[in-house]
């Protein structure tokens, strides 16, 4: 009896995985009964991302079963040349040449690369549409990416707010001229972030001041870095400590940058080729109400997607 019931319980689910099994170019059933992989070789090709492990291995085969019997393996980098006892570096990775960063996915002597099989291979998404596999079901999804707008022009309803300082942002035209500041803006377009300004609308009076009293910070939202470099305007105050634009990735910041205590802004550039990849944002920090204790910021822009 115990059997019967046993095959009656199994046969339903080995047949859906078998189902699965022959649609996917990379399966691992849940309850480990079997697992499966398809992977196509890029010869000369290497995807540079972090290791997941690395060993020795007698060959492709064998690379492939350790990276089936991985949960975070989603590819492999294989030695294109033995060592000295006829075996080969294998690199286990938790990313895929579809996923990565298109320069992670270099030219190499040293390896081949091993991807799942994939229709993302046939170029199926167009106008700059970007292909997303998935592996098990043999599928893909075309993303389109969204242009990541920091001029300010539209507002600031999606960056975050703390404090009181950006109460009244973006200011509307070149306020520090209007009121006989001898330091133009030098902002782009009519709107922009000025931390000691007080014009929030056209109607508004122009040469309005609410001077460096109030503190607090302004975030964007997430986005993607795609490249080596961000940049953008920044003026004000120049006590990094107090006043300044920060580039943060995973809760951690990783750039800085302040004004020249003055109200021109200037542009400045990030270089973030250490960080192509990785998820982002950019927050504005006023936490000074003494000389110069303000921010102006304005068209952020580079290599971006927004999410």
């Amino acid at each position: 009896m115990w059997s019967k019931v046993t095959l009656a319980t199994l046969l339903p689910l080995l047949t859906a995985a078998v189902q699965v099994w022959f649609q996917s170019a990379l399966f691992r059933h849940q309850f480990e009964i079997f697992s499966y992989g398809n992977f196509t070789q890029d010869a000369n090709r290497q995807l540079v991302v972090t290791k997941v492990k690395s060993f020795v291995s007698d060959g492709p085969v064998n690379c492939a079963f350790a990276c089936i019997g991985e949960p975070q393996c989603l590819s492999f980098n294989l030695a294109a040349h033995p060592d000295s006892y006829g075996l080969y570096q294998c690199e286990l990775l938790a990313t895929d040449k579809f996923k990565a960063a298109a320069k992670a996915f270099q030219a190499s002597d040293a390896f081949h690369h091993y991807s799942p099989w994939s229709l993302c291979q046939q170029a199926p998404c167009q106008n700059k549409g970007i292909c997303y596999p998935d592996f098990q079901m043999n599928t893909y999804q075309c993303v389109f990416p969204v242009p990541c707008k920091f001029d300010f022009e539209n507002g600031i309803d999606d960056w975050e707010k703390t404090g009181t300082v950006f109460d009244n942002q973006p200011t509307f035209g070149d306020n520090p001229t209007a009121r006989n500041r001898g330091q133009s803006a030098n902002q782009q377009g009519d709107w922009w972030i000025g931390g000691a300004e007080d014009r929030p609308s056209k109607s508004t009076p122009a040469g309005r001041l609410q001077d460096d009293g109030p503190q607090g910070t302004l975030t964007s939202h997430y986005f993607k870095i795609i490249g080596n470099n961000i940049s953008f305007l920044i003026g004000g105050g120049c006590y990094i400590n107090s006043t300044r634009a920060e580039l943060v990735i995973d809760k951690k910041v990783v750039k800085t940058a302040t004004g020249a205590c003055h109200e021109t802004m200037t542009r400045q550039t990030w270089d973030v080729q250490n960080y192509t990849g990785q998820i982002a944002r950019v927050k504005l920090v006023d936490s000074s109400s003494g000389s110069w204790g303000h921010i102006n910021f304005d068209d952020l822009k580079g290599d971006m997607r927004c999410m």
